[in-house]
């Protein structure tokens, strides 16, 4: 049998050797210096068993649309034109009636208590009465169109700043306030006149028409007694 004698190492095997020493060192720090520098999990933080719960932030409140109009306490509210009226008036028109079927048929040449688009506004938008004294059988260059309107304090100051906007002459009077129009045109003599009291608005436009005392007799109607 072949005797074996111990192996004969060449430099070649040395630096084989060498090289792979190195290289497994080199793992072997990186696998260190890797497990050290590895991100560890932070722990949960303790649970208080006698803490209560913060509530969510509500979520944001939908809008809340007022009515139009609240009545203030007392206000008036007659509930047709004939009561706004006292017997002597509704006598004083000639040949005038009041609301005639024609003013309530669709396309009816009717008007409201004013003639500007910002107050019609608010009359349409309000509870209101509509009450015309005008020719029976159509519209013509003759009537008057009183407005009942409810209003609430905010809207009467509206509409008391807009109706000195469009320069009429407002006053105290009958415990409201009273502004007033006039004026000539082609067809004669046209005006408005409009009174504010405790949540009423009395609007009315008149043309070559409407008795004298016309809005007195109307507030001492609507608020007698008081």
């Amino acid at each position: 049998m072949p005797v074996h004698g111990t192996p004969t190492i060449t430099p070649l095997t040395q630096w084989v050797l060498l090289i792979l020493g190195g290289i497994v060192t080199v793992l072997v720090v990186v696998a260190a210096v890797w497990v050290v520098l590895l991100p560890r999990p932070v722990p949960a933080p303790a649970v208080d068993p006698d803490a209560r719960p913060v509530p969510a932030a509500p979520a944001a409140a939908a809008a809340v649309i007022a009515p139009t109009a609240v009545l203030e306490p007392g206000t008036p509210k007659p509930a047709s034109c004939e009561q706004i009226y006292s017997p002597v008036m509704m006598g004083a028109f000639g040949d005038l009636v009041l609301n005639p079927a024609w003013t309530a048929e669709s396309g009816a040449t009717v008007r409201d208590g004013a003639d500007d688009p910002e107050l019609r506004a608010i009359i349409n938008a309000n509870e209101h009465l509509s009450c015309r004294w005008v020719t029976p059988d159509g519209a013509s260059d003759t009537g008057v169109s009183t407005s009942v309107v409810w209003v609430t304090a905010e809207q009467t100051a509206a509409i008391e700043a807009r109706l000195r906007a469009l320069g009429m002459e407002c006053y105290e009077e009958l415990g409201g306030l009273r502004c007033l129009t006039e004026t000539t045109t082609d067809i004669g003599k046209y005006g408005q006149s409009h009174f504010l009291r405790g949540g009423i608005w009395l609007a009315t436009l008149w043309v070559n028409a409407g008795p004298d005392g016309y809005t007195h007799d109307m507030v001492n109607t609507i608020w007698a007694g008081a």
